[in-house]
């Protein structure tokens, strides 16, 4: 029942979701969905804890912090972007900062292991979060834009200021948004952990 529940928020969103169609795509009548589950809230509390335990299922690989939190960061943001709409339910639900505990669980672990304490590893694991969380909005944000006037080549090819050709070419060229999470991601891991990157190439 939660697995069509699932497919169909995904699909058609909150609104799409309702008990009567869940019951007619499983072949059911709805009184069967409402004595199983009960009502539509209580449907999409099911599915947010499943959300949620979907999102906290990060990866953790490696054989220091360090690179232990480059992989949590890549599979956090993988896990938010396999499902924007999902996320975007648990947040209506207000159940946001549950859905990042588990996260914030074994990032804490780590910065720990990297001999952070108290209030820095506190710091250290909100700015972890919110570089992953905030990446996935500004991607999120960019799909969803309007096709712009003007290209960054075009805005750059009129630009007065003295800079290196080589470095304006390449800011005129489209951001490999892999690259640069992962670029980000290691310039952040590194500071918190007092790691070179040298380490990790």
């Amino acid at each position: 029942m939660l697995d069509v529940a699932y497919e169909i928020l995904d699909a058609e969103g909150v609104d799409g979701l309702t008990v009567r169609g869940l019951a007619a795509k499983l072949g059911v009548a709805a009184t069967a969905i409402y004595w199983h589950v009960g009502d539509k809230q209580a449907l999409l509390d099911a599915l947010v804890d499943r959300i949620i335990a979907d999102v906290g299922e990060v990866e953790v690989h490696g054989t220091d912090p360090a690179e232990r939190l480059v992989t949590i960061g890549r599979s956090l943001r993988n896990n938010l972007l396999a499902q924007p709409h999902l996320i975007a339910l648990v947040h209506r639900q207000g159940r946001t900062p549950v859905m990042f505990l588990a996260a914030q669980r074994v990032v804490a672990e780590e910065l720990e292991s990297a001999g952070l304490r108290g209030a820095e590893a506190a710091l250290g694991v909100h700015a972890f979060l919110r570089h992953v969380i905030g990446s996935v909005i500004l991607e999120r944000t960019e799909e969803r834009a309007p096709e712009q006037r003007e290209t960054v080549e075009e805005l750059w090819s009129r630009e007065d200021v003295p800079i290196d050709p080589e470095l304006a070419a390449r800011l005129a060229q489209p951001v490999d948004r892999d690259e640069l999470f992962d670029f980000s991601l290691r310039t952040l891991v590194d500071a918190l952990t007092g790691t070179n990157d040298s380490a990790h190439e």
